[in-house]
């Protein structure tokens, strides 16, 4: 598993995650969300499309930093353009409660066009 942080749209966090997401994992990411959590970020987009496997509970860790998020009325969009994985998410049903986009500045344009980063506008 590989986790790389960086910042799109000038001012919304990105987590890409790269690898296998499974119980092995699972500490590495919740960590690198509690990190940005800590840190004031309470929205941000995390990128799944060069993950090669989710399992259950590579999906709870991400369910559980949307609720986190979701308690200090932030938000977290996802991005993936991995048909593989997003299949994942359409049979579990996190459709419905994850917004996914195919790339990461459309995730980034909804959370400021959610009004997630004040001063800033959708472009």
């Amino acid at each position: 598993m590989k986790i790389e942080r960086a910042m799109i749209a000038e001012s919304v966090p990105v987590l890409r995650l790269s690898g296998e997401l499974d119980l092995s994992t699972v500490p590495d990411v919740r960590r690198a969300i509690r990190e940005l959590i800590d840190e004031g970020q309470v929205s941000f987009v995390i990128n799944l499309t060069n993950l090669d496997f989710v399992d259950s509970s590579g999906l709870g860790v991400l369910v559980g930093g949307l609720a986190r998020v979701r308690e200090k009325e932030g938000d977290i969009k996802i991005a993936c353009a991995n048909r593989r994985i997003l299949r994942v998410f359409e049979m579990t049903r996190l459709t419905q409660l994850f917004d996914i986009y195919e790339q990461e500045e459309q995730a980034a344009q909804a959370l400021i066009a959610a009004g997630k980063f004040p001063g800033q506008q959708a472009a």
